[in-house]
């Protein structure tokens, strides 16, 4: 059986949720990891008239199942970012870094949405193209890496494929599932 890691935290958006179910259809055992062990509040931005920005509402929790400091990314053939707002903060934890790190080394395969691109920054991945929430362009160019806007569609660049967000989820699990059952493609060179 697969083992997929969900790397994750507060303010995270429904992507989460909708990863875990996900992987568990596929048969997947996934783990949702987090700084620590709890129930993670998961929230959704709801656009409103005369806001620039979406404000964000609750959703509904969904349990983090392991502390970051628990996790050996050995065990696992796989890696989830989930956006929203978790991304921001999590790019601070040195043990998150690492267990992506692991990941972009190992050339195993790794999906990030809206914001989760930042964390793969953080953790070394430079030189790389991303795609995402178009307000992490400048952290993603200022980390050494390329931007591109896609407008939904999947932007592959080796063992790493990036979506912007939202309603993308379909499309960022679609791609990731397709690197993991084939990972002879994971290993050939990066591609636009």
């Amino acid at each position: 059986m697969k083992r997929v890691l969900i790397v994750t935290g507060d303010g995270a958006e429904p992507e989460l949720e909708y990863a875990v179910f996900r992987m568990r259809e596929e048969g997947i055992q996934e783990t949702v990891a987090a700084p620590i062990k709890k129930p993670l509040l998961v929230v959704f931005h709801q656009q409103e008239e005369g806001w620039d920005n979406g404000i964000e509402r609750p959703w509904y929790p969904t349990k983090a199942n392991a502390a970051f400091d628990d996790v050996d990314p050995a065990q696992y053939d796989g890696l989830l970012l989930p956006g929203g707002r978790a991304p921001v903060y999590l790019r601070n934890f040195p043990r998150c870094n690492e267990i992506v790190r692991h990941f972009i080394d190992s050339n195993k395969p790794v999906a990030a949405i809206g914001r989760g691109p930042i964390v793969l920054v953080t953790a070394g991945a430079k030189g790389r193209r991303f795609t995402g929430d178009p307000l992490i362009r400048p952290r993603v160019e200022i980390g050494g890496c390329t931007f591109v806007e896609t407008r939904g569609e999947p932007l592959r660049d080796g063992n790493i494929v990036t979506v912007s967000g939202r309603p993308y989820y379909h499309v960022w699990i679609r791609e990731f599932l397709k690197m993991l059952r084939t990972p002879e493609r994971v290993s050939l060179s990066r591609s636009a």
